[in-house]
């Protein structure tokens, strides 16, 4: 099997856009979620907003490649005797 790179990109940018009390996926397949000034400003409350959407994006990805790993796997058939 062959190696593989894990990218991970984190982004903070101000938005007007209504808070949101989840992570959502975009059509890119990244995920977002919006939250107030006050959270922004607030390490406790920005890096948990930042860990429940990072969290989201690693569930997606990981079930992604599963997924694929798991059709280029060739089956094992059972031997005869």
């Amino acid at each position: 099997m062959g190696k593989y790179k894990i990218r991970v990109k984190v982004e903070f940018v101000e938005c007007d856009e209504a808070e949101e009390n989840s992570p959502m996926k975009q059509n890119d397949g990244s995920f977002e979620m919006s939250i107030d000034e006050t959270d922004a400003i607030s390490i406790d409350n920005c890096e948990q907003a930042a860990l429940r959407t990072s969290y989201e994006a690693i569930r997606d990805a990981l079930t992604e490649h599963l997924s694929e790993a798991s059709k280029k796997k060739p089956s094992k058939k059972p031997k005869h005797k």
